[in-house]
């Protein structure tokens, strides 16, 4: 439920279903998932002031309880695999009930988008376009089980109208493997769908200045895992240390290590980013899925200049920074960025001024916009009797959708996105801001 009664704010309201990809269970706040929808409610809702958002989720997320934002609780498997495999019908069509609208649905899981139209075009009133963002692809050259998702993924991808992922690397290597089974027709309307939106940066979590006079760490905040080519900055850091005991190496995700010069602790965000802040230069390794770099960014914007594997992924991100080919670069470089202050606080100074050209508040705007102009492309329901009848009908007096449904004595045969649509063209028709729809007429 809402936090706030909305009763009395009537407004164009857009009505959007969020449909999950939740694959950290063991503490939701960090999950990637919740991280991105988090973010992204938040700045729509410094955009604009009509959206009311049905979540479906395993348990309360406190973070996620805005104003205008419904949580539904559902069990979800633990299991990537088997989660992208188990759609509960039984569950979802229950939520999906006739009392509420859906103008738009959100889809961050590809591999059920195809179950969930389903499930909501042949058991509603409704006929909502899809859009969404994929946070992950089940490509062979990342996946570390069996049997991938990867076809599952593309046939769910089909159904959207447009569907948002992190880097233009990653876009080519899933049209790549995609044209090993789907004709040209299916890429080119993929390559359609598949946009690339940038993650960026949050204007308030970038600092003024850099530290000028930090420790000499070396920091490896991403994950340390095989896909991350963990192994291999281990590696070069073993020889680091053969050469010259000055410095440390930080790595806040990693459980503990044997080696002295490893320093393993963390705490909360606004620790881990005054952590950075003292960070001599960070390292961006060679990775297997080609995504867009959180780690690198949580870096920059706090001062610290990252030396990075030389692929596009990378050079997306900020191409004017220092590249590595090989092992033996990325050694010479950070003996480089130890040895020469000057040249380090230059490239530290490089890096926080273009992380700051990377708000995502921009991301954000074009994505609003996007919305309402997917909205707009909607059939709308032409002047016919029965829209004449539901306008003298909510003329009466403020009528829930479910009432204005028993009126017409529809099935659910009879799709009501169509007249939702003209209904909120209607000069003085509005819905009210609250988890159910209300309609009322404002001369």
């Amino acid at each position: 439920m809402s936090l706030f009664n909305h009763e009395e704010i009537n407004v164009k309201t857009v009505r959007v279903l969020l449909y999950p990809n939740i694959t950290f269970q063991e503490d939701l706040e960090k999950d990637s998932y919740i991280q991105v929808i988090k973010n992204q409610i938040k700045l729509l809702n410094e955009i604009r002031d009509d959206l009311w958002f049905y979540m479906i989720l395993p348990k309360p997320v406190p973070s996620l309880q805005f104003d205008n934002v419904t949580q539904w609780y559902t069990d979800f498997e633990t299991y990537p695999q088997t989660m992208r495999s188990n759609f509960r019908v039984d569950v979802i069509r229950k939520m999906l009930h006739k009392g509420l609208d859906f103008d738009l649905v959100m889809s961050h899981l590809p591999e059920h988008t195809h179950q969930l139209v389903n499930t909501l075009y042949n058991v509603t009133h409704h006929t909502p376009p899809v859009a969404g963002y994929c946070h992950w692809f089940d490509l062979r050259e990342v996946v570390a089980w069996p049997k991938d998702s990867f076809l599952q993924n593309i046939t769910g991808l089909l159904e959207y109208d447009r569907c948002y992922l992190n880097t233009q690397h990653q876009k080519d290597m899933v049209l790549n493997q995609a044209r090993e089974t789907f004709n040209d027709t299916a890429i080119e309307r993929l390559n359609n769908i598949l946009t690339v939106q940038h993650l960026g940066v949050n204007k308030e979590d970038i600092v003024s200045d850099i530290n000028e006079t930090p420790e000499k760490i070396i920091v490896f905040n991403h994950r340390p895992d095989t896909y991350k080519h963990f192994k291999k900055f281990i590696a070069v850091t073993d020889k680091l240390w053969e050469m010259r005991q000055d410095f440390k190496v930080w790595v806040p995700l990693l459980g503990k290590s044997n080696r002295e010069y490893v320093v393993t602790d963390k705490g909360d965000k606004d620790w881990y980013y005054k952590r950075l802040q003292k960070c001599y230069v960070g390292f961006s390794p060679k990775q297997k899925y080609g995504g867009w770099s959180v780690s690198t960014t949580d870096g920059m914007m706090n001062g610290v200049p990252f030396i990075m594997y030389n692929d596009t992924y990378y050079k997306e991100l900020y191409s004017e920074g220092d590249f590595f080919d090989n092992d033996h670069e990325a050694l010479t470089m950070l003996n480089t960025y130890l040895d020469d202050p000057k040249y380090r606080n230059e490239e530290a100074k490089k890096a926080l001024d273009f992380v700051s050209s990377m708000v995502y508040k921009d991301e954000i705007i074009k994505m609003s916009e996007y919305m309402d102009d997917l909205l707009a492309r909607q059939k709308v329901m032409g002047d016919s009797d029965k829209l004449k009848e539901i306008i003298e009908f909510i003329k009466k007096g403020p009528v829930s959708k479910k009432e204005v449904i028993e009126f017409v004595g529809w099935g659910r045969g009879i799709k009501w996105t169509p007249y939702r649509r003209a209904l909120m063209k209607h000069p003085n028709i509005y819905d009210v801001m609250d988890e159910y729809p209300k309609y009322v007429w404002k001369d």
